[in-house]
């Protein structure tokens, strides 16, 4: 039997001149040069488990067989450890690779591993080793002996959706590795045989020299146009044929991203057509606005207003009366001179024409929240308004900052935003040709009216004002009435035509007080209760980009929200709708 045979070649040494006792003047190491000699306090020996110099096909299995005995009796030793490495070349693992780098010795005493050549011809060393005993060496020569080549085709599947750019094509082994284990985003723990980089699609990886008894795997991975991991694809079970080109087309196929998670966002909202369009009760607040435009115009017109609806037919012949006799133009010029002529008036006219610009603009924060996806990758998401910015640059010039002007309105502890309530809105969407984002219609809860009145009243009046006014009433009544009694009226607060027109009068500081109450009042009111609710309905799409190669998304551009404000206000009570849209980004704020 082998282990008696190799028991007898180390027997003189066991037990030289029937003298047990270990010499104490023999080295014992191990000789740094010769591994496989044996030590005399060794526990064990070790043999090969067939020829130690040995020939293998490129890209073919070799085993690595040893059997390890007791060196006393002789016995096979089983559960021993044994290791293995590769000596020669230094950088071994370049032309083969170890299945393991131990094995464990079986009842027989044997212990095997596989060693993997790779893809060109060389020559190496590999060392089976125990602690306890000599090890045993073996010396490969790996040629190409029965080879054919392959050829792979890089197909993308989504040509129109994505560009692919530096592939990276893998050939493996099928027994360490099959396309149901790959993953694009994963190390497989696979020394892989070869390896290839394709600009793109158009390239035909060749592998050559590829032995015929093994079947090979290939995977690739391919970036998209942010350099991301975008595509991957596997084909496996090739078999090659001696001194032919073996070709396979290998599918290139999108990676779904993962939109789920928290995203930072920030939006910016266009409201400019939707005040002019959004009827009556939006008329009502264009006639805020047009008042700063033209003080007089607008107060005269609100002073006719009341005469009509208080006498009726009447007013109407008060009305041609007025433009008759030329008071109009006196009184509308009489109140823009009087707004012209007080510093403070003349600022709350220019701030107010700013304000038109203020609340059609808003600068939005909040939290989007995707949930899970489902698995025809549609998912359900809310959007949580977490802040809104306004900018008023009345004290700005082209020198400040970008956040010069900024009016920060922000949620407190339960969501609240000051007088708007909490602006929360869930949809649902889902995932169309690898990374657009679709968001359906969905209503959105905004109190327009407060938000603009809110803005008007505590922050532009007072700052004007030095806090002595909280609304437009106080601000016109005090100035543009009291104004009007002491620069154009007489002592009893009334306008006179000329003698030459009859010299007939008319109560001016009455009517602007009436006119002035009547119409910010009023406006005060109407916009306050101004709330678009399920009237405001929107949809929105974005960009879904990925960059760290993980699946994850990273960020949204390019986001868009487009939709319409709806309110019940026309004479007949039907719906009027008006165009409203966004633009936002949004930034992941958590990590899966």
């Amino acid at each position: 039997m082998l282990f008696l045979m190799a028991f007898a070649l180390v027997g003189t040494s066991l037990y030289g001149c029937g003298d047990a006792k270990v010499s104490t003047t023999v080295d014992q190491s191990r000789n740094a040069d010769d591994a496989t000699a044996p030590r005399l306090d060794d526990k064990y020996f070790m043999v090969a488990g067939g020829e130690t110099h040995l020939i293998g096909n490129v890209t073919e299995t070799i085993p690595l067989k040893v059997f390890l005995y007791d060196k006393v009796t002789g016995a096979p030793a089983p559960n021993q450890i044994i290791g293995y490495e590769i000596l020669e070349p230094t950088a071994g693992d370049e032309v083969a690779s170890l299945s393991s780098y131990n094995g464990t010795t079986h009842e027989e005493g044997s212990a095997s591993i596989d060693l993997r050549l790779g893809a060109q011809p060389a020559t190496l060393r590999v060392r089976a080793s125990h602690e306890l005993s000599n090890a045993v060496e073996f010396d490969i020569d790996i040629e190409a002996m029965d080879t054919g080549d392959l050829e792979i085709t890089l197909v993308n599947s989504s040509p129109s959706v994505m560009r692919l750019s530096n592939i990276d094509i893998r050939l493996y082994r099928n027994s360490e590795i099959s396309c149901a284990q790959f993953h694009p985003f994963r190390d497989h723990g696979v020394q892989e045989l070869d390896m290839r980089t394709a600009a793109s699609t158009s390239v035909k990886p060749l592998f050559e020299n590829l032995g015929t008894r093994e079947r090979f795997v290939v995977t690739a991975r391919a970036q998209g146009d942010a350099g991301q991991i975008a595509s991957a694809g596997c084909v496996e079970d090739i078999v090659m044929e001696s001194d032919r080109v073996t070709r396979r087309e290998l599918l290139l196929q999108l990676i779904p991203l993962n939109p789920v998670g928290r995203y930072d966002v920030t939006s910016h909202w266009d409201f400019s057509n939707a005040l002019a369009e959004s009827g009556s009760v939006g008329s009502t607040i264009m006639t805020v606005l047009n008042i700063f435009e033209n003080p007089g115009q607008g107060l005269y017109d609100g002073m006719m207003a009341l005469i009509r609806n208080f006498v009726g037919v009447i007013g109407v012949g008060v009305d041609a009366f007025m433009n008759v006799t030329g008071l109009d133009d006196v009184l509308i010029n009489a109140i823009n001179t009087a707004v012209e002529n007080n510093d403070a008036l003349r600022r709350i006219r220019d701030a107010g024409r700013d304000l038109r610009d203020v609340v059609a603009n808003l600068e939005v924060h909040s939290e989007l929240t995707i949930g899970k996806m489902f698995s025809d990758y549609e998912f359900r998401g809310t959007d949580n308004w977490l802040g809104i910015t306004l900018y008023w640059r009345w004290n700005c010039d082209s020198n400040s900052p970008a956040d010069c002007g900024a009016i920060n309105i922000q949620a407190d502890g339960e969501g609240d935003l000051g007088e708007l309530g909490v602006l929360s809105s869930d949809w649902t969407g889902r995932i169309i040709a690898y990374n657009q984002l679709q968001i359906d219609r969905h209503p959105l809860s905004l109190r327009y009216g407060r938000l603009m009145m809110y803005v008007l009243n505590q922050i532009i009046i007072p700052e004007i004002t030095g806090g002595e006014s909280h609304s437009l009433s106080e601000a016109f009544t005090g100035w543009v009435c009291g104004g009007l009694v002491g620069s154009i009226a007489d002592s009893n607060g009334e306008i006179c035509a000329p003698d030459l027109l009859g010299g007939s009068c008319f109560d001016a500081a009455g009517a602007c007080v009436s006119a002035v109450s009547s119409v910010f009042g009023l406006a005060d009111l109407l916009v306050n209760e101004l709330e678009y609710d399920v009237g405001l309905s929107i949809a929105g799409e974005g960009t879904l980009i990925e960059v760290t190669s993980d699946g994850i998304v990273d960020s949204i551009t390019n986001g868009v929200f487009e939709g319409t404000m709806r309110t019940t206000s026309d004479s007949n009570g039907n719906a009027q709708a008006s165009g409203i849209s966004a633009t936002w980004e949004g930034v992941r704020a958590d990590q899966q």
